[in-house]
């Protein structure tokens, strides 16, 4: 039960985010709404973002545990990076286990969107496995992250896919949508908060949402898995503190960041944005039983691609 009672501890300066992808992610997008409600909550209270994009976040994050455990660097994590995929591509770089990190709570989560440019072809799910399966053509596919990179292995792996089928991947979710839209790759994968902009403007055709939840508002996307059965992979942030951080410290992430995240305000902008919130997740052990739960779920496909 979160309670509102004030903690001893509270920043005393300005606090650094370390950012591990470019900027316009989810992270930073979630985040940013997330600190305005907790510096309103909180006056003299702030917060600066620092970018440090590369080898999906591992940069960022090797350079973050040789900071402070004092609550003034702080990390906004992905699920997907944090947890499975930095255990595959970025193992051999990274200096962090996936529970190294004090995971204070969830920032939220969104599905991932197929889009791809508007001058292209495939309209569907359906018409998508088709075409990597025999494509009789080069097919690029850019992505900005590790669920993002999940997610097209997962496809790859369950439906054949052609080996004329290439990953192109980018310093965050925003440039490869922008890829698209250039029409330097013909398709891309990110979280559907990032892409909505350019969806809505025309720049890109949204072909399908991973998961399970639907979005009416974006003109009824079709579901990925109902031609990519058991395709649930979301893209989900996390506000992150070093090991060996005081309680003090991590009560106060977690009661102020947790409180911002049930306020009407943050809950109404998160419904807009397609992003949803999980009560259990508030918690630093809510957030470390789900880290142990997408291990398990991902572990089939972890072990093919390792």
């Amino acid at each position: 039960m979160l309670c509102n009672i004030a903690m001893a501890w509270q920043p005393t300066k300005p606090v650094t985010v370390v950012m591990g992808f470019a900027p316009g992610s989810g992270n930073e997008i979630s985040f940013r709404k997330a600190t305005q409600i907790v510096q309103q909550n909180n006056p003299g209270v702030t917060f600066v973002i620092e970018h440090r994009p590369g080898a999906d976040s591992v940069v960022a994050h090797n350079y973050f545990l040789t900071q402070p455990a004092d609550g003034h660097t702080i990390a906004v994590p992905s699920h997907m990076s944090q947890y499975v995929t930095n255990d595959i591509w970025q193992r051999d770089i990274k200096r962090f286990e996936y529970n190294t990190f004090v995971n204070v709570v969830t920032l939220g989560q969104s599905p991932l969107a197929l889009v791809a440019h508007p001058s292209s072809v495939i309209n569907t799910p359906a018409e998508f496995v088709v075409l990597i399966k025999r494509p009789g053509r080069p097919v690029n596919v850019a992505l900005g992250g590790g669920a993002h990179q999940m997610a097209y292995e997962y496809i790859m792996h369950t439906q054949d896919g052609s080996n004329q089928v290439q990953a192109v991947k980018h310093s965050g979710p925003a440039p490869a949508v922008q890829a698209v839209a250039s029409n330097v790759t013909e398709f891309g994968i990110m979280p559907v908060t990032v892409a909505r902009p350019l969806i809505e403007a025309g720049r890109v055709r949204l072909i399908g949402l991973t998961g399970t939840h639907n979005i009416k508002t974006l003109k009824d996307a079709p579901l990925m898995n109902l031609a990519v059965p058991g395709i649930s992979v979301y893209a989900g942030w996390m506000v992150s503190l070093l090991p060996g951080t005081r309680n003090d410290v991590i009560e106060w992430y977690q009661q102020e960041f947790a409180r911002a995240i049930q306020s009407a305000e943050y809950q109404a902008w998160a419904a807009d944005s397609f992003i949803f919130t999980d009560p259990q997740q508030l918690t630093p052990h809510g957030t470390a039983r789900y880290a142990e739960q997408l291990r398990r779920s991902f572990a089939p496909i972890i072990k093919k691609l390792q």
